[in-house]
């Protein structure tokens, strides 16, 4: 082990690092004179004195005296550290000791706070906002995870999904029994690309139905939870913010919606067969 990496483990021990210098120059030999050990251990002159005192002070050096002169001397490392080690405990028990006292003040002072804010229940506290697509993206895929019976779409372009994300995101829930119907968009179908996703979605036995156009992207998941996609109208770009909302009654409404157009919609699209 190198010497500085000894000073650094003794610092970690709890000495100051004028401490740990004066030490280690004190252990190599029998006795130091202050001067000495300052110019050894390369402390300011006028420092030596207060490191010494705290070193005797902690157990790691003594001091004895010949004639007028002090000397200073280490103590066996073998006695010294576990001592040092004792003390750190000390500091650590008595610390932790004022850090449960400070807890328990702060929940006797912050209990009332909690009880009262919890009284009160926001009323939109079931509607989440969503503004960023990969949150949008992460909620969807939460809430189709988490589906138990039934997962109805309107699906329209743009799609905030890649090809893959798309049909993992409906082969889990097909896999685990999960009723599956999509409405798409009769132009989705033109599009060879999503014409491979359909028909691979309908393979894994996903309904579909065809329709002229829909008024917005919806997923209803059972009948508790509604993600309502709306592109902002004002921008040329694509722009989505999205509502995650878990509330029975406004999803059981949404999911007549849904069934009104599915009686509309075509089993088949309008320019050419599925599964052709």
């Amino acid at each position: 082990m190198s010497e500085l990496q000894t000073l650094e483990n003794l610092i970690g021990l709890g000495l100051t690092r004028y401490e740990s210098a004066v030490y280690l120059a004190l252990l190599e030999r029998q006795d130091f004179t202050p001067a000495q050990v300052a110019t050894r251990a390369q402390v300011p002159r006028q420092r030596i004195y207060d490191v010494l005192q705290s070193l005797c002070d902690r157990g790691l050096c003594v001091e004895r005296h010949s004639g007028r002169q002090r000397l200073f001397q280490a103590v066996d490392p073998a006695l010294a550290l576990p001592t040092l080690l004792q003390e750190k405990q000390r500091q650590f028990e008595t610390e932790l000791a004022r850090q449960q006292q400070q807890a328990t003040g702060l929940i006797t002072v912050l209990a009332p706070l909690y009880a009262a804010g919890h009284r009160t229940q926001d009323p939109l506290a079931y509607v989440e906002v969503l503004s960023e697509p990969n949150r949008i993206v992460e909620r969807g895929a939460v809430l189709a995870e988490t589906a138990q019976q039934s997962i109805c779409v309107f699906f329209t372009f743009p799609s905030l999904l890649s090809h893959e994300e798309g049909l993992k995101l409906v082969q889990d829930p097909l896999q685990r029994g999960i009723s599956y119907r999509t409405i798409y968009e009769q132009s989705i179908w033109e599009d060879p690309s999503s014409r491979e996703f359909i028909q691979q979605c309908q393979d894994w036995g996903q309904q579909v139905r065809f329709v002229p156009e829909l008024p917005f992207k919806m997923q209803l998941f059972d009948d508790r939870a509604t993600l309502l996609s709306l592109q902002d109208p004002l921008i040329g770009t694509p722009s989505f913010t999205a509502l995650a909302i878990t509330h029975t009654g406004l999803t059981q409404m949404l999911k007549l919606s849904f069934e009104a157009v599915w009686q509309q919609g075509a089993s088949e699209p309008s320019c050419g067969r599925v599964g052709e």
